[in-house]
């Protein structure tokens, strides 16, 4: 035998409820054999889905998908396994009965079912089996918006509508068609009946034959994909017809409509599918004359509009009951709110605890690295471990003090060099409380590598502190003829002699001539080549080529 299912609502057969009311029900399964299962668990679904195909021009062969959806309702609740898991389970032979229980939110759109489209509400009871397709039943329900008639005093005004029209005979007018049509309130419900007054004066020399009052229902469908269309749907829903009315009369015809179990009207159209009621008239002439139409809107509710105590009473009952499902739905909506405020709470204190960690622990591990870097450059006065300080409070000293050196032999010519004392040291300071932070540094380039080997080379007392007055003291302590060539190349102090631009070229063009002189005597300016011997003076020539 398979396995059966009986889902049944508690204390209403029907399955018909407001929105903003409680929805609960029984699910009674049966099974004769023991099934290898991984859960089952059960779903109140409700939405709205429209589609229809619209034809391409100017073939219709090309025909696109119009369509929509939206999901108002979702709640899914397991009554044996877990989502989580996805190991299977026994589930026993015998009977079983599981309870559900839902508040349907109060901004649920009516059930409806249309030809362009529906909302559906169902409740589902799934079974998922172990390598097998899920086992699933349904039961649809019905949910009805509420629309109290008796909330706005615009729904006991009465409807009225008033028109006229001409008739041509023979190219000339005739006397006016006057028809009004009336009832005593403009909003009414499933189960009542629509009374009305229709008024019809003729004066003109044409007859009328039939006169038609109908109810009828227009629901509009709102697609999104793959654009923004609309499509448009009436339905009849009630009808009285009247007999003729001739010339130069008139006469006044009472009746009503009934009205069937329909939804509401959509006040608050926030549903894709919207429906609404009009009465529309109709006054069919005799020959060919137009026809006259009227239309007016009325407004279906689910509450009728209540006159009298026992109606009072009622209405105040309705009221209360009402009022005491609307405070439960807010008191478990508050305590839902408590609990996720309380959760984000503790979520917070936890995440709160981790970064005090984390920030205790990395300060720790920077004090360390900055106290094993002072070590290092204490004991063995060079810079170790591959860190540099990012901050920028950091400075490094370097302090070199010159030492002048003793007189060598005359075969060996010697200045006086300037040698640091010490290599160079690093100082780390910081303004705040806090230890400044160390990356680790990428190997040096090979031009920065140069640089430093010769910054710290023992040529250093050559490139350090080197003036004319340096060399000439160093030189006047050597007692040899032989004169001072520094090992790296040294530059004078002294003027560079300004050169008179007429004395750079000859005017001839075979010889270039360059003439430089001192500054306390001059040599004689000519075109002809000066004597290297003259007053100190150099001649330079040369051939041009």
């Amino acid at each position: 035998m398979p396995i059966e299912c009986l889902i049944s609502f508690d204390n209403n057969p029907q399955g018909v409820y407001y929105a903003g009311q409680e929805l609960s029900g029984v699910v009674d399964l049966s099974v004769d054999a023991t099934k290898r299962i991984k859960g089952i668990h059960v779903t109140v679904s409700g939405y709205a889905k429209i589609r229809w195909i619209k034809k391409g021009y100017p073939r219709d062969s090309e025909r696109a998908m119009c369509r929509a959806y939206r999901s108002y309702l979702s709640s899914r609740s397991y009554v044996l396994g877990s989502c989580a898991n996805n190991s299977s389970i026994d589930w026993p032979a015998g009977e079983y009965s599981y309870t559900f229980h839902v508040i349907l939110p109060d901004n649920l759109p009516t059930s409806f079912d249309g030809k362009y489209g529906q909302i559906h509400y169902e409740i589902i009871t799934t079974i998922e089996r172990a390598a097998r397709h899920p086992k699933v039943f349904k039961l649809p329900f019905t949910v009805i918006q509420p629309l109290d008639l008796n909330a706005d005093a615009i729904y006991r005004v009465p409807l009225e509508i008033l028109d006229r029209k001409r008739f041509w005979s023979f190219c000339c007018p005739t006397g006016p068609l006057t028809v009004k049509f009336s009832t005593p309130y403009c909003g009414y419900a499933p189960g009542q009946k629509i009374h009305f007054v229709l008024y019809i004066n003729n004066e003109s020399s044409i007859d009328i034959t039939e006169c038609e009052v109908k109810l009828k229902q227009e629901v509009s469908y709102e697609s999104h994909d793959p654009q923004h269309e609309y499509r448009y749907d009436k339905h009849l829903i009630a009808r009285k017809q009247f007999g003729n009315v001739l010339r130069w009369s008139r006469k006044v015809y009472r009746g009503y409509l009934d009205l069937p179990s329909i939804p509401p009207t959509s006040v608050k159209p926030t549903c894709p599918i919207s429906v609404n009621y009009s009465i529309k008239i109709i006054v069919n002439p005799t020959e060919f004359h137009w026809k006259l139409k009227l239309k007016i809107p009325l407004t279906i509710g689910s509450i009728p509009i209540m006159d009298g105590p026992e109606a009072l009473l009622r209405f105040n009952r309705q009221q209360q009951q009402h009022q005491v499902v609307s405070q439960n739905l807010q008191m478990s909506t508050q305590q839902r709110q408590r609990d996720r405020d309380r959760d984000r709470d503790m979520n917070l204190d936890r995440e709160r605890d981790r970064d005090r960690d984390r920030d205790r622990i990395s300060a720790s591990v920077q004090q360390r690295r900055i106290s094993s870097i002072n070590n290092n450059n204490n004991n063995h006065g060079r810079l170790v471990g591959g860190l540099l300080p990012t901050n920028s409070n950091m400075n490094m000293i370097v302090n070199v003090s010159p030492t002048p050196t003793s007189s060598t032999p005359s075969s060996t010519p010697t200045t006086a060099a300037l040698r640091p004392t010490a290599m160079p040291s690093i100082l780390v300071t910081s303004d705040s409380d806090n230890p400044p932070d160390y990356i680790p540094m990428m190997p040096p380039s090979y031009e920065d590598a140069m640089a430093l080997s010769e910054k710290f080379s023992d040529d250093t007392e050559f490139l350090t502190n080197v003036s004319m007055s340096s060399i000439l003291s160093a030189q006047a302590d050597v007692t040899t003829s032989e004169p001072f060539k520094p090992r790296y190349p040294v530059y004078y102090d002294y003027e560079t002699p300004t050169i008179p631009p007429e004395t750079l070229y000859d005017e001839s063009s075979s010889r270039l001539r360059l003439t430089l002189s001192c500054q306390d005597s001059a040599a004689p300016e000519t075109d002809e080549e000066v004597a290297p011997n003259a007053r100190g003076g150099e001649s330079l020539s040369c051939e041009k080529k």
